[in-house]
């Protein structure tokens, strides 16, 4: 028996694979065709005796692919790293403080009479202190204290120790060009912009990465079904070789008879060795996106590729698939624009540009900054005196201008506008693509499915046909009325219906997801719910 290895995330559960045989029931209870010797894993017990088979419902594979997937993990970080860049891009107005100390020391020879001294010396530690604090308007508020200790053997100077102390706030505010809190913030607003715009990105890569989750799941389970069918075929085929050798035995058939079921056995066994290569790329493109390369050893992560995957839910029934109860396709629509990431992204790029235009614009207009500046000065040999006399505005002194300032010509800037607008532009018409690609494949996935549907409903019918069909002319040959050859004809007829069946159910199942990631539904959380008309597990 083969290792079933339980998952950690979810209690894995023994699939019953009897339902594969329910429409060959009828050719075996009239003794026509006898039952299969074994179900698929019975058939590839042998095979498996070493190999650990992996147990997966679609919830299990769509939680591993979410925990596991490198291309989701790859964006989720892309994602943490621009919202970082977004918050750290308002440390832009994050006030500045500064403090530089200074000492010097000199001897200067007198040069006039009244310099005070034959030799003057001079002695000073200085302490600058200075607060920068940046405002979203675009302007600056700067408060700084000059601090020095002042000493000298100038007889002239009024104190041979002495502190000054001059404290400055200062303001300056541009009135035109890069005034105000629109330009003064654009950048924080454009990174913002860039973090929404990834975070949609993300909630992109995770659909598209549920949709290939959902295809690579129901192609396993598909190509599983098609293995099921070949090997049903090259049992028919070698109960037909039975048969037809003992009817040739007794002296009833010919040996044409065995030759042509030997042919026809044989071509079956090729059609099972493709399916059974077929099972294989499906197993492997579906672990490529759930299994998640360790950092470390590699020798658990490479024996994992050697496991089978055994998918539990079943492909869903006819009733449970709502094809003719499909809605409006325009109400898909309206789900698909209020949903898709694409559209998401694309309105924040018509955002970004905006907010380039509205710099590039602030950009062409003339410099016209107000400065506004209010100084106290103190004076004394007590420095506390000084000091408090500086802050306390004791010897105030007031200043203002304004400056104008603007390139004659201004090309740079008159292009720059024009550049942006283009940009905006550009932008727009993106939008206007994205949805008309959106509407396309909205109205291509509702008519999908709906053809889906129907080539089901075709199929089931064929089937049923060609059950009869085989039933008949398996009587008849009972009673000489048919050859070996018609007998192995309706046989292939049987297999290839049944084939066509089970790929067609396979195909209904992906397009339901198809039309969920057109109108934006999977990128909700699959770990909740599945849409509505695929059953959760195999019971």
């Amino acid at each position: 028996m083969a290792r079933v290895l339980p998952y950690s995330l979810a209690a894995m559960k023994t699939l019953r694979d009897a339902y594969r045989w329910l429409p060959l029931l009828p050719l075996a209870l009239l003794g026509l065709v006898g039952p299969p010797s074994a179900t698929p894993q019975e058939a590839h017990a042998g095979e498996q005796a070493e190999t650990p088979v992996l147990e997966l419902t679609l919830q299990d594979a769509l939680r591993i692919a979410l925990q596991n997937n490198l291309s989701l993990e790859a964006e989720q970080l892309i994602t943490t790293g621009t919202r970082y860049d977004a918050l750290g891009s308002w440390g832009s107005f994050d006030p500045v403080f500064r403090v530089t100390g200074t000492r010097f020391d000199s001897e200067t020879p007198a040069q006039r009479d009244l310099d005070g001294a034959a030799v003057v010396e001079q002695d000073a530690q200085v302490l600058n202190a200075a607060l920068n604090v940046p405002l979203r308007t675009g302007g600056a508020v700067d408060i700084s204290l000059q601090h020095r200790n002042f000493k000298t053997n100038d007889s002239f100077a009024r104190f041979d120790v002495s502190t000054d102390d001059v404290f400055t706030i200062a303001l300056t505010q541009p009135l035109l060009r890069g005034g105000w809190s629109r330009f003064a913030t654009s950048d924080q607003r454009e990174a913002e912009i860039a973090h929404d715009r990834q975070r949609e990105r993300e909630k992109e890569v995770r659909m598209n990465m549920v949709l290939d989750v959902y295809n690579a799941y129901w192609d396993l389970v598909s190509a599983r079904e098609q293995r099921a069918v070949r090997e049903l075929a090259v049992e028919l085929g070698a109960q037909q070789v039975g048969q037809d050798q003992r009817r040739l035995d007794v002296g009833a058939g010919t040996e044409v008879d065995v030759l042509q079921s030997e042919t026809n056995l044989a071509q079956q066994e090729e059609s099972r060795i493709q399916a059974e290569f077929d099972l294989k790329a499906a197993e492997d493109a579906l672990r490529k996106l759930l299994f998640q390369k360790p950092e470390g050893s590699q020798e658990d992560y490479l024996d994992e590729w050697d496991w089978h995957i055994r998918p539990l839910t079943p492909l869903p029934p006819m009733e449970s698939s709502g094809g003719q109860e499909l809605l409006p396709w325009r109400r898909s629509l309206d789900r698909a624009l209020e949903n898709r990431p694409e559209l998401s992204q694309a309105r924040l790029d018509i955002d970004s540009a905006e907010v380039r235009l509205e710099r590039a614009r602030s950009n062409r207009l003339p410099l016209l900054d107000l400065s506004l500046e209010a100084t106290g000065t103190g004076f004394g040999i007590d420095p506390a005196d000084a000091f408090q006399d500086a802050v306390s505005y004791e010897f105030p002194g007031t200043q203002a201008s304004l400056t104008f300032s603007m390139p004659i010509g201004n090309r740079t800037a008159r292009n720059a506008v024009r550049s942006a607008r283009t940009a905006v532009r550009s932008a727009r018409i993106a939008y206007d693509q994205a949805e008309l690609n959106i509407l396309e494949g909205v109205r291509a996935a509702v008519r999908d499915r709906r053809y889906k549907f129907e080539s089901v409903l075709a199929a089931t019918k064929s089937l049923s046909l060609a059950q009869r069909q085989l039933e008949a002319e398996q009587a008849r040959r009972e009673i000489g009325l048919s050859t070996t050859f018609q007998v192995l004809e309706f046989q292939r007829d049987l297999a290839e219906a049944l084939s066509t069946e089970r790929a067609a159910r396979a195909a209904l199942a992906k397009s339901v997801a198809a039309l969920a990631h057109a109108e934006g539904a999977l990128s909700a959380d699959p770990l909740v719910a599945l849409p509505e008309d695929l059953p959760e597990t195999g019971e």
